[in-house]
């Protein structure tokens, strides 16, 4: 054979696969970085409440999630969205569980949301059933580094072969909305994480907005 790397890296690679799915190892645990995020109740003209006690583990929408910290804020105006941040070992696309609780997807063009000290985008897509719609607006990021749905997975199959700890999160809001204030409902999620991500410590922003 001429050129034997190939065939080496291959092997290395398969012996390492078998070796962490065939061998013992320790239980995987995830950083507690829930807990430690000082996202204020209160600020600008955002007031809030808790609603993570209102998240049912039966629900389907819900059910690739270990912890979750969520909160509905409120504006003076009276316009309100759920703030969540999801953290799981294996992320689900939003509209794999929705569908299978009855609405119907429609994606939406990538938001931009621009801070200080970085821009990004998002994902969005438009969910409506009979009598009941919203936009959610959402991304993920593994170790402060933001990654898309093939991102996320090879680094999933990283961090389990390896039995490595990383901090999964997906950022995401949950906007009530009709097709017709769809680009209102854009807005408002800009104008929160505007507002948000100030009151922040830059490590904080970095786990949520990613570098």
């Amino acid at each position: 054979m001429k050129n034997p790397k190939p065939l080496i890296a291959i092997t290395l690679i398969a012996a390492t696969a078998a070796a962490s799915f065939l061998l013992p190892k320790a239980k995987y645990t995830s950083p507690d970085v829930l807990s430690k995020l000082s996202i204020p109740e209160k600020f600008y003209y955002w007031s809030s409440r808790d609603t993570s006690a209102d998240f049912n583990p039966n629900d389907l929408r819900y059910n690739f999630i270990s912890r979750v910290f969520a909160r509905e804020y409120r504006n003076k105006y009276g316009q309100r969205l759920m703030f969540l941040v999801l953290d799981a070992g294996n992320f689900h696309n939003p509209k794999v569980c929705y569908r299978a609780s009855g609405y119907t997807a429609t994606d939406l063009p990538d938001p931009v949301y621009k801070l200080k000290d970085r821009t990004f985008k998002a994902n969005a897509v438009f969910f409506d059933k009979p009598g009941e719609s919203c936009v959610i607006v959402y991304w993920i990021t593994i170790n402060k580094k933001r990654v898309d749905w093939t991102g996320q997975k090879i680094l999933q199959l990283w961090y389990s072969l390896f039995n490595r700890e990383k901090v999964g999160l997906m950022v995401r809001m949950d906007i009530p909305a009709t097709r017709a204030t769809i680009d209102s409902a854009l807005k408002l999620s800009r104008e929160f994480i505007q507002h948000l991500a100030p009151e922040l410590p830059a490590e904080q922003q970095d786990y949520l907005f990613g570098k």
